[in-house]
C-alpha cells in the first residue's frame, strides 16, 4: 500500500469511491447531509418554523423535470409524510402532520393556509413552466428574434 495523504487518512471516501478503511471514517458530515437537507428544504418543502418541529412549513417547489416527490421525517411529535404530484395542469399535495403539531402549507401561485395536525389533501391548479426556461433577454442587448 502506497503512502496516503492527510486528506485520505481523514475522509470517509478515497479518491477511487472505496470507503477509507481507517477508524476516522464517517458518513455523519455536513457535506453528505447537506444535498438531502437541501432536497427536503426545496423539493418537498419541509422546514421546521420552531425548534422540535412543533410548528411546520410545507413549501413544495416543483421545478425542472420533477413531476412528483414523496418524503418523510421522524419529528419528535411523530412522523411528518409530504407527497406531492403533478398531473396536466394540477398539483396535488397530500401532507401528514404529527399531533399536537400546525402546518404552514403554500402551494405555488397560492395562499399560505394553516392546518393542525392529521391528513391532509390539496388539489390546485398549476401549470409547470416550460423546461428549460427560455433566456430572458435584457432590451439593450440584440438578439436574433430582433426585427429590424
Amino acid at each position: 500500500m502506497g503512502a496516503t495523504t492527510i486528506w485520505e487518512r481523514w475522509d470517509s471516501m478515497l479518491p477511487d469511491g472505496s470507503v477509507n478503511p481507517s477508524n476516522m471514517t464517517s458518513f455523519n458530515h455536513y457535506a453528505l447531509g447537506s444535498v438531502a437537507n437541501w432536497m427536503h428544504v426545496n423539493i418537498a418543502g419541509l422546514h421546521p418554523l420552531e425548534p422540535g418541529w412543533k410548528r411546520i412549513r410545507v413549501r413544495p417547489m416543483p421545478g425542472g423535470k420533477l413531476t412528483s416527490c414523496h418524503a418523510r421525517l421522524l419529528s419528535p411529535y411523530g412522523m411528518i409524510d409530504i407527497n406531492w404530484r403533478l398531473d396536466g395542469e394540477k398539483m396535488y399535495l397530500e401532507a401528514l402532520v404529527p399531533g399536537n403539531t400546525t402546518a404552514e402549507v403554500t402551494l405555488p401561485g397560492h395562499d399560505t393556509q394553516e392546518v393542525g395536525s392529521g391528513r391532509h389533501k390539496f388539489v390546485v391548479a398549476h401549470k409547470a413552466p416550460t423546461w428549460p426556461p427560455l433566456p430572458i433577454y435584457p432590451p439593450f442587448i440584440p438578439h436574433d428574434d430582433d426585427e429590424p
